[in-house]
This record gives C-alpha cells, structure tokens and sequence, in this order.
C-alpha cells in the first residue's frame, strides 16, 4: 500500500466579531496632586520596613565553606578516577 502524505492544514483562524458599541466615555478626573509631596512607592516601602542586624562574618564564612566544598569534591573525584 502506498503511504499518501496527509495535506496539510492551513492556518486556523479565529473569527472575531466586530466591535458595533463605542467605547466607554471617560468621566472628568480631578487633576493629580503635585507628585513633589507625595512619596514614591519605593520610599513608602523603605520607611515601613524593619532595619535587619546582619553578621558582619555570615558572607566571607560562607564564600569559604563553598570554596572548600568544591576543592573537596575535586579532591574526591581524583582520588576516584585515579
């Protein structure tokens, strides 16, 4: 039996009904304040939040126990391959 290649699909269209209403009208705002005496977003999260006391010695220990681990590792897959 001969092996017929399937046509092929043309692209799959979606129809979209037009849009017959107008869009909505805009009601009058009020003019915004002046932005210079409102505070920004970032700045009113900075003022809410909490001042944290970290170890001075947390980062350079950590960056030590990593380097330490990975020299560990190659050690180990010396020993093992050798």
């Amino acid at each position: 039996m001969l092996n017929m290649p399937e046509p092929k699909k043309g692209i799959a269209r979606i129809a979209v009904p037009r849009r017959t209403a107008a869009p909505p009208k805009q009601a009058p705002s009020e003019p915004p304040p002046d932005a210079a005496a409102l505070p920004s977003t970032s700045q009113r999260l900075m003022a809410q939040a909490v001042p944290s006391r970290r170890d001075p010695w947390l980062i350079p220990l950590a960056g030590l126990l990593l380097a330490f681990s990975a020299i560990s590792l190659i050690v180990q897959l010396l020993i093992a391959f050798s």
